[in-house]
């Protein structure tokens, strides 16, 4: 049985899930988030605090950097024989122009959502037909 590892991710946080077929549960292999200290602003009051909004060009590009690295080091390892991609449609360029040919060739499908929040459960039903190809 062949395995797809289902990259659910957007400039903040990407988890990345297994599936082994037909009628099975997505099992959580990896979890990441960008770290918060790359967002800190200076307050009036001189102290930094984390600033919640969508992380520049550049931090979102190092972040899909990272990702790809790890689908990299996944395919390398025969971890994976197919990646579907599920992020929204900025993100999910970023993380296009990242990947290195050989692991881009497994990708066999893409959902431009953020389903980053969603249940393992919930996200199977969003994927439907693209876990049965």
């Amino acid at each position: 049985m062949s395995m797809t590892w289902i990259v659910v991710a957007n400039a903040r946080h990407a988890r990345i899930f297994a599936h082994r077929g037909p009628n099975k549960a997505l099992e959580l292999v990896k979890e990441t988030e960008l770290n918060e200290d790359e967002f800190s602003v200076a307050e009036s009051s001189g102290r930094a605090s984390p600033k919640r909004k969508q992380p520049g060009r550049h931090t979102a590009q190092g972040f899909a950097h990272r990702l790809a690295l790890d689908l990299c080091s996944g395919r390398s390892r025969g971890s994976f024989q197919r990646a579907i991609l599920v992020a929204p449609p900025a993100f999910m360029g970023l993380l296009n122009a990242e990947l290195d040919g050989p692991t881009a060739s497994l990708v066999s499908g893409r959902l431009d959502k953020d389903y980053t929040r969603s249940e393992a459960t919930a996200l199977s039903s969003h994927l439907g037909d693209c876990l049965c190809v």
